[in-house]
């Protein structure tokens, strides 16, 4: 039984990240429709025309192929094998919702669907609860989880580094934290904005630094904690203490995978304590287990389990 996952054509972090972990798992058993050609290694776009350079999420799986043809009228006809049908991207396709709606597809009794909602406002798109499970990244009104499932960003398992670099400085040279340029080293060292335009020389400078600053930016998960544990360093997570407690993401906690600062004097006198106690090494190996613990093939197949997606 095939998987239809319905794509957008843009960038966009979470629908991308399960698309690589579902067709990990499923190779061409998962269609995505309509082919999303940035997640290819045969897309000509260039970096610099992606979001964030292109890094860690696009242009990498294998341009297999797969019969796309006649897709959503062999779903409108029932005419399908479609065990599953997948939105990536709720909000964005509130077009094929309306769709299936009118063609009465949410009908199907031989049909499970799927809802994932990766915006970085907190809104639910309440007319799809009634047909299938809803995954909701920035879940952060508290009564939301009783009807809304939560999920996280994932990173690809090929991205985690498989051997540590000899660590060379303090901090990772991108910074965007403006309460982090209060200490000197990074006031000195650091750059507010983009500092590469190359994937392997970001994840270098990165893997050769202790620690890298991040915090919320347009949502509370962003890639750039998943890139920092995925080369072996610890995260510095800006007011993390403020997130709230269903939202993504998951499972960081202070002095165990993570460092969490409110100010640039406590996070000083933490990266202290963790160089004076000898803690650094368990902290560094913490937050390589936590990335891969959200890799994005771990990630899909968490959804599998949730759906009960059969995998024969």
């Amino acid at each position: 039984m095939r998987i239809l996952y319905l794509t957008t054509p843009e960038e966009d972090y979470l629908q991308d990240q399960m698309l690589i972990g579902l067709r990990k798992i499923y190779e061409k058993q998962l269609v995505d429709f309509p082919k999303k050609d940035v997640m290819y290694e045969t897309c000509t776009k260039s970096g610099a025309d992606l979001y964030g350079n292109g890094f860690t999420i696009w242009k990498i799986l294998p341009d297999i192929e797969i019969d796309r043809s006649d897709v959503l009228k062999n779903v409108e006809s029932n005419s399908h094998d479609f065990q599953t049908i997948i939105f990536g991207s709720i909000w964005r396709q509130l077009d094929y919702f309306e769709q299936f709606k009118h063609a009465n597809v949410f009908a199907k009794k031989n049909v499970r669907f799927c809802f994932i909602d990766g915006q970085d406002h907190s809104r639910i798109f309440c007319p799809s609860l009634k047909y299938g499970e809803y995954y909701k990244r920035e879940l952060r009104r508290p009564f939301t989880r009783f009807f809304v499932n939560k999920i996280g960003f994932s990173i690809p398992s090929i991205k985690i580094r498989s051997s540590l670099l000899g660590k060379k400085k303090t901090f990772a040279t991108h910074v965007q934290c403006e309460e982090a340029y209060k200490i000197e080293e990074i006031k000195r060292n650091c750059k507010m904005k983009y500092a590469f335009n190359d994937e392997i020389a970001y994840y270098e400078d990165i893997a050769i630094s202790r620690y890298g600053i991040t915090m919320k930016k347009g949502g509370w998960d962003c890639m750039r904690h998943y890139e920092l544990a995925a080369n072996g360093t610890v995260p510095c997570f800006y007011q993390l203490s403020k997130k709230p407690k269903h939202c993504a993401p998951h499972g960081l906690v202070d002095l165990e995978n993570v460092i969490t600062f409110n100010s640039a004097e406590e996070l000083t006198d933490k990266i202290d304590h963790a160089n004076r106690s000898g803690m650094y090494s368990s902290l560094q190996a913490n937050a390589m287990n936590w990335a891969k613990q959200n890799s994005c093939e771990s990630i899909a197949e968490k959804l599998i389990c949730d759906l009960n997606i059969n995998l024969s």
